[in-house]
């Protein structure tokens, strides 16, 4: 066992005109002394509890928790510096702007590497291989293409600065990756340890993000990993936990926390903050599926007193709490409902400010479930 107080986070290794950092390893049994810790490791199971409770009771959560998805793809792609919003997140490509196309691709693709690893924890412990899985997804087709993706580095990169020498952080060399990583991953699945889940997921965190495995791509891979971690040990059932929206409100913080741990070993201040975030995201999360659910009941209340076969509409609503912005050919496409009457449908509703149009023409038109999108933002 080793005691958290006595963390040791590395040294500095002179290479050339720079200091590259070389992580301790880390899979070792941890504990502590220090109270307030606990204190907050107990609130942050409490509330994720709560989350795991409420979630499911909610008939139909999966179809919010795609939103939620989407959500945290734009807040987790801000980070790395992409411009679009939820709204344009939820467009199909043609209809965004040329010049956010990129950033719409990111989003997309963090969206599917969410998914991806949410499928591929049923059937595979979190180990390296499931982290270049998906690290090759987010930078498919993007401008981090030709950064070798879904490979680990061979040549050394760094944070800030133009080059190493001038660099804000400068991660260990290419030749220890692949052992820092071997560590991680052990202590990722090291069953004969007593360290709380939440402890760990917070260790691992840091330690990837100081490893920086990829040349590109390392903090949205890295925060992928939270949920997928979690799940795959059982401490939520759902995923339903995202933690980069308070990261991005928090962003310097956040940063300042882990630089702290190389600069201090000041590993405890940085498991306080993100328990702390664990802590008001679990909340905001289950605040944002009771307004949701509170929101479709009001939603079906309503369906019964439009004056359109009720089935109908609520084929349409359906397809909407799926894709909240769509032309009208798709909803013909998804809910079989001949287009006259999809567009009687879409009269009612809009008449009825349960959607809006978006794009102001007559023709090509987009409409959107707006009131159920800014429940999520």
């Amino acid at each position: 066992m080793k005691k958290l107080e006595d963390f040791k986070s590395g040294n500095y290794i002179k290479i050339d005109d720079y200091k590259a950092f070389m992580p301790s390893l880390i899979n070792e049994d941890w504990i502590w002394n220090d109270s307030e810790l606990n204190k907050l490791i107990f609130q942050a199971t409490l509330e994720l509890g709560n989350l795991n409770g409420f979630a499911e009771q909610i008939p139909n959560i999966d179809i919010y928790i795609k939103m939620h998805v989407k959500v945290e793809a734009n807040k987790s792609s801000k980070m790395e510096g992409t411009r679009t919003t939820i709204d344009e997140e939820l467009l199909e490509k043609y209809d965004v702007n040329p010049e956010k196309r990129d950033d719409w691709q990111e989003v997309q693709n963090y969206v599917e590497a969410i998914n991806y690893g949410i499928d591929r924890v049923k059937e595979l412990p979190v180990c390296t291989r499931m982290i270049k899985e998906i690290h090759s997804i987010l930078l498919k087709d993007v401008r981090g293409e030709h950064k070798s993706p879904g490979e680990y580095r061979t040549s050394q990169n760094w944070v800030g600065g133009s080059r190493p020498s001038n660099a804000v952080y400068v991660p260990p060399i290419p030749s220890e990756v692949s052992n820092c990583l071997s560590d991680l991953e052990k202590f990722i699945n090291n069953e004969n340890i007593n360290t709380p889940e939440l402890v760990k997921i917070a260790i691992i965190h840091y330690q990837f993000e100081t490893i920086h495995p990829f040349l590109d791509g390392n903090g949205r891979t890295g925060r992928i990993l939270i949920p997928i971690y979690l799940l795959s040990k059982g401490i939520i059932n759902k995923p339903c936990f995202y933690i980069s929206d308070y990261i991005e409100k928090n962003k310097e913080a956040y940063y300042d926390f882990l630089s702290r741990v190389r600069s201090n070993n000041d590993i405890i201040s940085w498991i306080k903050f993100f328990l702390e975030a664990t802590i008001e995201t679990a909340k905001a999360a289950r605040i944002k599926f009771e307004k949701v659910s509170n929101f479709t009941k009001e939603i079906n209340n309503l369906i019964m007193k439009l004056p359109a076969k009720s089935d109908n509409l609520r084929k349409v609503i359906d397809v909407l709490y799926n894709e909240p912005s769509v032309s009208r050919n798709f909803l013909v496409e998804k809910t079989g409902i001949k287009p006259g009457t999809v567009k009687n449908i879409i009269k009612i509703l809009l008449e009825n400010d349960i959607i809006v149009e978006k794009t102001g023409y007559s023709r090509n038109q987009v409409f959107s479930f707006d009131k159920y999108v800014n429940l999520f933002k």
